[in-house]
């Protein structure tokens, strides 16, 4: 498993014992995201890095990635959540 952050996350991630993390930003974001592709099956990604490279996102995904995106200082993740829920319980979650 791959990380992808701003630097406050993987420090975070690295403190707790993660070894795969890189620091990135809106535009280095995408050729990271290249990169990190060719190595990881699985990459997680920070929901504001995410909103900068949609489509880098879907084509690693169609190439049978995964990619994980989790929420960051600016909140996010709802949405892809809310979505892999739907998709696999066939319904939506309302509160």
């Amino acid at each position: 498993m791959y990380l992808i952050g701003d630097r406050l996350i993987v420090a975070g991630m690295e403190l707790a014992g993660l070894k795969n993390a890189f620091i990135a930003d809106k535009e280095t974001v995408s050729s990271v995201l290249k990169d990190v592709g060719n190595k990881a099956r699985i990459i997680v990604i920070t929901h504001t890095l995410a909103k900068y490279a949609k489509k880098d996102i879907e084509k690693l995904r169609k190439s049978e990635k995964i990619i994980v995106e989790i929420p960051d200082q600016s909140g996010g993740g709802e949405d892809t959540i809310n979505k892999l829920v739907r998709e696999v319980v066939g319904f939506e979650l309302k509160k």
